[in-house]
């Protein structure tokens, strides 16, 4: 073999080492160009979401009170709604309480008047009871102080045995106008009446309680 041949081997020798030197040198560039790159990008997206994190939790604040305020708001809405609407359901209700009210008054005042009524009526009709009791108690002294008839032909004799003076004329029974003035004066209601006019009206008292 001669000496040029083995320069020419050397030569292409020397040139595939360069080659595969440089293209090693380049490969191992581009991995490490790759490796930055890959390393930027991932720094570079975790900037951008914490950024965007940030700005979620931002705006989801926001959302978050712009909605407690409009629930705020619709809440009083409704509360005032609901208010009125109850005002105008219980208007008719209270207006007819007030009426019973003042209708259970006005009934009161009439039961009281009819009680004071019964009351007056009552007392009234005791008083004649008991007028008519002493008028009876009357009565009855005056048949047991009158003299002892006796026989035809004889004369009275009183209780202890004298003769009894004549007795004096009977007066007039009183006529209808008189017995209603007497009665009148004394306040006391028509003789017919009774207690026949008084007990309607204690019927009256009664149903009205």
């Amino acid at each position: 073999m001669s000496f040029s041949t083995v320069l020419i081997i050397s030569l292409a020798a020397g040139v595939i080492l360069i080659i595969g030197g440089g293209l090693m040198m380049y490969m191992a560039n581009l991995v490490k160009s790759a490796y930055e790159i890959k390393v930027q990008i991932n720094s570079e997206v975790e900037d951008r979401l914490t950024k965007m994190g940030d700005e979620l939790d931002k705006k989801s604040k926001w959302i978050k009170r712009d909605l407690l305020e409009e629930i705020e708001k619709i809440k009083s809405n409704m509360h005032i709604e609901a208010q009125t609407k109850v005002g105008e359901l219980t208007q008719p209700f209270t207006a007819r309480l007030d009426a019973l009210e003042a209708a259970l008054k006005v009934e009161r005042a009439e039961w009281v008047k009819a009680v004071d009524s019964d009351r007056a009526a009552i007392t009234n009709i005791d008083n004649r009871l008991k007028a008519l009791g002493k008028s009876g108690k009357k009565a009855e002294d005056k048949e047991a102080a009158a003299p002892v008839p006796a026989p035809a032909g004889e004369p009275l004799l009183a209780a202890d045995g004298s003769p009894a003076p004549p007795a004096p004329p009977k007066p007039p029974p009183p006529t209808a106008a008189q017995v209603a003035q007497a009665q009148a004066r004394a306040g006391m209601p028509p003789q017919g009446s009774g207690t026949a006019t008084w007990l309607p009206e204690l019927g009256n008292g009664n149903n009205g309680r």
